[in-house]
């Protein structure tokens, strides 16, 4: 690090909270993301917005985060396996694509879920308190809903259509490969993460074909739930059959 950067650093410890606060503003607008270019807005409205809204829109910004650092911080760990990233387009049942060879590995990204404001624990009354987390694996997707309203001092009507949320579409053993589980929400860092294959998830009971919603996550890496995105591809390419909870689907809760 130069002699004029530690410099520079040790003037800004020197300044006030108001004078960092415009020196921010000075090299945001000599560095801008490319979205404030694209939106013509700066990124403290953005997250300020952000901030604002309600918990399911925090929720999804939450999830693409995820992606994000799976994308950016992950992918490129796997440079020497052989493996390699493929772009994709569209609204597909995975997230990341990834080749070796006449082999493909599709993986869908997920955050671990929270609830009431902490990490959901899997059925804890029958698992020990904190080794098992809760991954929700279901689709959301966005509809339009069409309406007529009438046009506020006219007597015009007009066709308004709206944005929608419909929630609990399943997925499909074969919908992806492998799972990869932001850990951010029990482990506090967005690098966190563990992965299993997508056939080792378990089944809904009335339907064997159908992925179930919420899946157990190890809270320690064992034998089907690593950390190592690497060794998750190993495993996928040996071909080996486990199950991420193998004693039962479900128990009854004890009174």
């Amino acid at each position: 690090m130069s002699d004029s950067l530690e410099t520079i650093k040790r003037l800004i410890e020197e300044c006030s909270i108001e004078e960092r606060k415009a020196l921010n503003a000075y090299l945001r607008a000599l560095l801008p993301h490319p979205l404030e270019s694209q939106w013509g807005i700066d990124a403290d409205t953005i997250l300020s917005a952000i901030s604002r809204s309600s918990d399911l829109t925090k929720r999804g910004v939450r999830g693409i985060i995820a992606e994000a650092v799976f994308v950016n911080d992950v992918v490129p760990n796997i440079a020497t396996t052989g493996w390699e990233s493929v772009p994709i387009t569209g609204n597909l049942s995975y997230d990341a694509l990834f080749k070796k060879g006449e082999r493909s590995a599709r993986v869908q990204v997920k955050l671990q879920r929270m609830e009431k404001g902490v990490p959901k624990l899997y059925y804890p009354k029958h698992y020990k308190e904190g080794s098992l987390y809760v991954v929700e694996v279901q689709k959301t997707r966005s509809g339009e809903k069409k309406t007529v309203e009438m046009l506020q001092g006219a007597t015009t009507e007009v066709t308004v259509t709206n944005t929608i949320t419909v929630k609990t579409r399943p997925y499909h053993f074969g919908d992806f490969d492998i799972l990869a589980v932001n850990m951010h929400t029990s482990s506090g860092n967005w690098k966190s993460f563990r992965y299993t294959l997508g056939s080792w998830l378990l089944p809904r009971p009335k339907d064997g074909s159908l992925i179930e919603i919420f899946q157990p996550v190890a809270a320690i890496p064992n034998d089907v739930w690593t950390d190592d995105f690497a060794t998750c591809l190993r495993w996928f390419e040996v071909g080996e059959k486990h199950r991420v909870l193998a004693e039962l689907l479900h128990l009854p809760k004890k009174r």
